[in-house]
């Protein structure tokens, strides 16, 4: 019995030149294809990415107030304390020109006017408004002034040094460790508000203090791990690696590399490694408030 062999036909005939582009085509979308479901699914918000990224959050309700001022000899640790108030910070700017669109220049550096509010119950003595009021004595009573003495009516102030202290914010994890530490400087009661009185209210009394301050220092105790929170720094590695061409120094380099400097002090925040001892903020004022 005799057998047909079928030929194959020659690598470079123009059918099975074809049959290869096509495979090639086909080939090259369906690359294509899965590249984007896999872009997809990175883009993709899920709570399993929400998870990852993110611990227990921090809770309004676990911080701790203390109140010093050694000059005077007052130690508040603000247990009492229902209310406070982080303090912000905002660059103060001025339009400038040379010329076409303004863009706004930084000239200075203010602390939400000054002030920050907190709000104290009142036990049965006032003891946390015995207190303030005390303080707020010493400042316009003029104490140690040669004869001259103030009272609320005819106040004589004193030395700006001799009534100022300084307040701390902290702020507390779900397991009841210090996370963020907001120090404030030069601090002293600008206003003890009003308190109402109701034979209809059976509930505690509360009365809100406002500090005046003059600036305020952050400390992050316990900086979080996930690299995922600073993406932009590896473009910044990056970009401090492109070698310096021009005689006598980049300064467009030397800007970067003060600020991954700053960025270093939080070490633990973006370097993955967890320091007990984490420096303040950078920008923040020096201790002596110069």
């Amino acid at each position: 019995m005799s057998t047909t062999k079928t030929e194959e036909l020659p690598f470079f005939h123009p059918d099975r030149r074809e049959k290869r582009k096509d495979q090639r085509k086909y080939n090259r979308e369906n690359r294509r294809n899965k590249r984007k479901v896999r872009r997809g699914q990175r883009n993709e918000f899920n709570i399993d990415k929400l998870r990852y990224n993110f611990d227990q959050g921090a809770r309004a309700n676990r911080y701790l107030v203390g109140i010093y001022c050694p000059v005077l000899g007052i130690k508040m640790d603000g247990v009492r304390c229902v209310s406070a108030t982080i303090p912000g910070r905002q660059l103060e700017t001025t339009d400038f020109s040379e010329y076409g669109p303004t863009r706004k220049m930084p000239f200075n550096v203010n602390y939400n006017g000054g002030e920050v509010a907190l709000t104290f119950l009142c036990d049965s003595t006032f003891v946390d408004r015995f207190i303030l009021d005390a303080w707020q004595g010493a400042i316009f009573a003029g104490a140690g002034h040669g004869d001259y003495s103030g009272t609320a009516n005819h106040p004589v102030f004193s030395y700006y040094n001799e009534y100022v202290g300084t307040m701390e914010i902290e702020q507390y994890n779900q397991t009841a460790m210090p996370s963020t530490l907001f120090k404030l400087q030069e601090v002293y009661p600008l206003n003890i508000n009003a308190q109402e009185l109701s034979y209809e209210n059976g509930e505690i009394l509360k009365v809100e203090v406002t500090f005046a301050f003059r600036y305020f220092q952050t400390e992050y105790k316990n900086p979080n791990t996930v690299r995922g929170i600073n993406r932009g720094r590896r473009a910044l590695d990056l970009l401090l690696d492109i070698k310096n061409l021009q005689p006598g120094g980049n300064k467009a380099n030397d800007t970067v590399q003060k600020f991954r400097d700053q960025l270093n002090r939080f070490s633990g925040f973006f370097s993955g490694k967890n320091k007990t001892n984490i420096p303040n903020l950078p920008g923040n004022p020096s201790d002596s408030g110069t």
